[in-house]
């Protein structure tokens, strides 16, 4: 009898009531009564058979006896099996089940402010729900944790590599830093407001670093969409957006024709004998990623020394240790295609710095032609960029020195000469078509646009 509720015996002459859990303590209390024990026995499988019955009641003697059993639990089925609704007897409520992604999903159950009616109508929402597609299982899931499942995932999936990967994690942590506010919070529970709140700590950084916490703030929103974690992307709020930095943003200028000139009078004559000397002489004329001339080696010489093959670069392993990548910055991890590689021409100049290279003897183990050889490692772009912030500051040749500033400085002069863009991408390593030459490595000089004034106003007056 697992249905029985419980027992109720009541002595009609003094209408007390007694109370029991099963048939074994009825029983017991009436030992003495051979009459009323021989009933029960009798009667036992009697009352088992009935229990479908919400109560039956005996009358023995002047003892009326009630047997109340519990509701049966008759579920009623809601559309394709999609969910059902039942009387929980343990809660004393109603409650529901609904299947989700093929999943029997834990019961819902009635509030103490609802009625019957007003449980199946919230119950019924959920179905509809599910039925159109806005549905949104209830998660705990936190943005940081969607943001670090999806960067080690894209390293897992050879997307990214170590420098990458170190970027990112790099990244994260500033997030985990500006949106301490919001990061661990359930995503479900994040607002707009708690993104606006975070935007007076990531204006503290610089526009590099803001335009690298935005994209991924909205990629983590964007998964979360798209995983059914919420019902929209709060970022695409078009009330939202991205902070400007409080620290001024400096562009990356070129040299002016002058500075230019007299940084390759320096290294030419005062620094001819510099270990770096033919590093930066080589940036200089060949518009190479620092990383793309530290890693040259003698095989990169070719077809009869016409060519300078460029096709990697220096990187940085998981551990941020310097090692020799196998592609360009350029190269797309999804299809496989690297728009960097290309083959520069040798000149005198290139060739006189190849063959004095060569001249001290290449012994390293990666042919390289810039190598460390006191400490028996690799050249860093961080060691050149130190010694031309150290030329830079005793010779004064311009307000700011560095390896990005010799790349601008090629491409500029390519544009100023009227090399064709197509030309100016490929032997920059730059993507055909990319907005990235024109808006970020070009930026021509007041000489060169006052030369192009002038050839306008002599077509005018002509």
């Amino acid at each position: 009898m697992n249905n029985l509720k419980e027992i109720i015996l009541e002595d009609i002459n003094t209408t007390d009531i007694v109370k029991f859990k099963n048939i074994s303590d009825l029983k017991i209390y009436f030992k003495t009564n051979k009459s009323m024990t021989d009933y029960i026995t009798l009667n036992e499988k009697h009352i088992s058979d009935e229990r479908e019955c919400p109560l039956i009641c005996f009358f023995v003697e002047h003892w009326k006896i009630t047997f109340i059993y519990k509701k049966k639990q008759n579920k009623k089925k809601k559309g394709n099996g999609q969910g059902s609704i039942y009387f929980d007897n343990t809660r004393q409520c109603w409650a529901a089940q609904y299947t989700y992604n093929g999943k029997r999903k834990p019961p819902i159950y009635q509030r103490k402010t609802e009625n019957k009616t007003q449980f199946i109508s919230r119950f019924n929402e959920i179905l509809a729900s599910i039925s159109n597609g806005t549905y949104i299982e209830k998660s705990k899931d936190t943005l940081y944790n969607i943001l670090k499942r999806h960067i080690d995932q894209k390293y897992k999936d050879g997307l990214t590599k170590d420098r990458a990967y170190n970027r990112n994690l790099a990244t994260l942590q500033a997030i985990e830093k500006t949106c301490s506010n919001f990061i661990n919070k359930p995503i479900q529970d994040v607002s707009v407001e708690d993104i606006e709140d975070a935007k007076e700590e990531i204006k503290k950084y610089s526009k590099t670093v803001i335009d690298k916490i935005w994209s991924m703030l909205q990629k983590g929103f964007k998964i979360a969409t798209a995983r059914r974690k919420v019902l929209f992307n709060i970022m695409d709020d078009e009330t939202l957006t991205k902070p400007i930095s409080e620290k001024p943003f400096e562009k990356v200028t070129p040299l002016t024709k002058k500075e230019e000139k007299k940084l390759n009078k320096i290294l030419d004559n005062e620094e001819r004998n510099h270990k770096y000397r033919n590093i930066v002489k080589l940036e200089l004329i060949t518009g190479m990623r620092i990383g793309e001339v530290l890693s040259r080696t003698l095989d990169d010489v070719t077809q009869n020394e016409t060519f300078l093959h460029i096709h990697n670069t220096l990187t940085q392993d998981k551990d941020e240790n310097v090692i020799i990548g196998e592609h360009t910055k350029t190269y797309n991890k999804t299809t496989g295609i690297d728009n960097g590689i290309r083959d520069f021409p040798i000149d005198s100049e290139i060739r006189e710095i190849i063959n004095e290279q060569k001249s001290k003897k290449i012994t390293n183990i990666y042919k390289l032609l810039f190598w460390d050889y006191e400490k028996n490692t690799f050249v860093t772009p961080q060691e050149v960029n130190s010694w031309l912030h150290r030329i830079n500051k005793k010779y004064k040749i311009s307000k700011k020195l560095h390896n990005h500033k010799l790349r601008h400085t090629r491409i500029t002069r390519w544009k100023e000469q009227g090399m064709d863009l197509n030309a100016i991408q490929y032997f920059a390593g730059h993507v055909e078509g990319s907005s990235i030459t024109n808006d970020v490595y070009i930026d021509i000089s007041k000489e060169y646009a006052l030369k192009e004034l002038k050839k306008i106003n002599k077509k005018s007056t002509a």
